[in-house]
């Protein structure tokens, strides 16, 4: 049988509390997420360029418009199968979705292999893969699937909170796992798979489901999708995680929180040199390149200042 998720357990929300407020007129961050506490880890000073002071690179970023896109596809796949569609019908609504919502913008990407036509080949390929699969969607009492659960949920001693989007809740073997898509050029092997455990975002979704919405969770499935200009791959990984890591994995966030506020409180985030060349290089390499005295010229001329709603909220009451 099909296993059920308490609607409370994910839907349930405290009060509302900003994800960015001014503190004496200086911006901090109140809501975390794996994304900004990955930045922060990263590098302090990359965190309080993009995330607190709101920079963002002219050139438009086009993998997260396709990981999105390859995303809330097989979101509308899943979600067509559950309510009883054909395979064929599942598609053709999904190949709908992501024409209507990315279509235009896809189109403009000169990627060949993270373009429009590689997200509907993932689509139409993931539906031949994995359409009899093992992995049952687990429901919320009302019957709906557990798609596209976010939460929000008090974070330390209170004064934080942490959110986050759960791709879907399935049930293996008797078991419940987070499952989440990640999108790559990258052969999916045991060294790709290796790079999700340990893992913020693994870590701490399960924190979250286990010791915050009390969700018998074992672990955590990565479902990966390897796209290529001509191909189409994929593959998936189980990990089953123990307590006491995910409550290292706590003791070291609220650490990393405990920082924050001491570089809040100074006014400054130190540059960490050693991550200036991760990921194809950090967008503010040639800012932090400049002497101290210049780096407003480069970001004047290379991004433009894009608060986050929060704060461009709380700048206009303060004005």
């Amino acid at each position: 049988c099909v296993r059920h998720v308490s609607k409370g357990d994910i839907m349930e929300q405290p009060d509302r509390l900003k994800k960015f407020v001014l503190q004496d007129g200086r911006p901090i961050q109140k809501i975390w997420d794996t994304s900004s506490l990955s930045s922060f880890l990263s590098c302090p000073r990359l965190y309080n360029y993009s995330n607190l002071q709101g920079y963002k690179s002219k050139t438009y970023g086009m993998a997260t418009g396709f990981g999105s896109a390859v995303h809330e596809g097989f979101e509308v796949l899943d979600a067509e199968k559950f309510k009883g569609a054909s395979k064929e019908e599942a598609v053709v609504a999904a190949i709908k979705y992501v024409l209507l919502e990315f279509g235009e913008a896809l189109n403009l990407s000169e990627d060949k292999a993270r373009g429009l036509t590689s997200v509907l080949r993932a689509i139409v390929w993931r539906a031949e893969e994995y359409w009899d699969d093992l992995f049952e969607i687990a429901t919320m009492p009302d019957g709906s699937p557990c798609l596209e659960q976010r939460f929000e949920v008090p974070f330390g001693n209170g004064e934080y909170r942490f959110s986050g989007r759960i791709d879907k809740i399935v049930q293996l073997d008797g078991k419940l796992y987070l499952c989440d898509v990640k999108t790559t050029k990258s052969t999916l092997n045991s060294n790709y798979f290796s790079n999700f455990m340990p893992n913020n975002q693994v870590f701490s979704y399960i924190w979250a489901a286990r010791e915050v919405l009390g969700l018998d969770v074992a672990g955590f499935i990565i479902d990966a999708v390897q796209t290529g200009v001509h191909f189409t791959r994929f593959d998936r990984s189980v990990y089953n995680v123990p307590t006491d890591l995910i409550m290292e994995w706590y003791k070291d966030a609220m650490h990393t929180l405990d920082v924050s506020t001491n570089y809040f409180n100074k006014q400054y985030y130190p540059a960490d040199f050693t991550a200036c060349n991760n990921y194809g290089g950090c967008r503010f390499k040639e800012v932090c390149s400049a002497s101290p005295s210049r780096r407003d010229i480069f970001l004047d001329n290379d991004f433009d200042k894009e608060p986050h709603p929060d704060l461009k909220e709380a700048y206009d009451k303060a004005v």
